[in-house]
């Protein structure tokens, strides 16, 4: 990222700040290649909390960290600010300005999701899939949902909130699917519908086996 995309970075924040949707939402998505420079950073916006995401390293990493720190010193509604590295091993987070929020609830489309923000790789909640959990819970009525990959169930928590008669989560990660039931329990959901099995969805078999417990 050269100076001057980082002046476009700061112009199309700035303005995505200026106009701030009431719940969270994926403020600007440089991977999707719209914006030339910014092809390696995405900014997450987690009501009160700007994250940050830098998949390569820019050309001159403090006056990046200098200019986010300036666009949320403009911004009253922006509480703290984390940079995450996700091209060095583990990507680290930095807080770069206001109080560190590791714990946080947040909103999208009227359901709540238990979110760890600077701990891990991934926060709990990808937002570019935004649409995609919006359509799940408008075509979930009376249906039975198979959730692979689950992570931390939020399909599952839109299936659920879009009347879904049963749903089952697969992950291989225990712990996410944990973070699962804590999203349907936050939504006040009837977890006698919901089941979570920690398994590799990718091994033999394991579809099969999923879906006979559906049966």
């Amino acid at each position: 990222m050269n100076h001057a995309a980082l002046d476009l970075f700061d112009t199309l924040l700035t303005q995505q700040l200026a106009a701030l949707p009431d719940q969270t939402r994926r403020l600007l998505h440089g991977r999707g290649r719209c914006w030339p420079g910014l092809e390696q950073v995405c900014v997450d916006w987690f009501e009160g909390v700007l994250q940050i995401s830098l998949f390569r390293p820019p050309d001159d990493l403090p006056a990046f960290t200098q200019r986010c720190r300036e666009i949320a010193a403009r911004q009253p509604q922006v509480h703290a600010v984390l940079l995450q590295l996700r091209y060095q091993q583990g990507a680290p987070g930095q807080w770069l300005a206001g109080e560190p929020y590791p714990e946080l609830v947040v909103n999208e489309h009227g359901l709540r999701y238990q979110l760890n923000l600077g701990q891990a790789q991934n926060s709990g909640l990808f937002l570019d899939m935004r649409l995609g959990r919006q359509w799940v819970r408008e075509h979930s009525q009376g249906v039975r949902v198979l959730n692979l990959f689950a992570y931390t169930c939020a399909f599952s928590v839109c299936a659920i909130a879009g009347g879904a008669e049963a749903v089952v989560n697969l992950d291989m990660a225990r712990g996410a699917l944990a973070r699962g039931r804590e999203n349907h329990r936050l939504n006040g959901h009837d977890l006698s519908k919901v089941s979570f099995s920690g398994m590799n969805c990718s091994g033999p078999g394991a579809s099969s086996a999923a879906w006979g417990r559906m049966a």
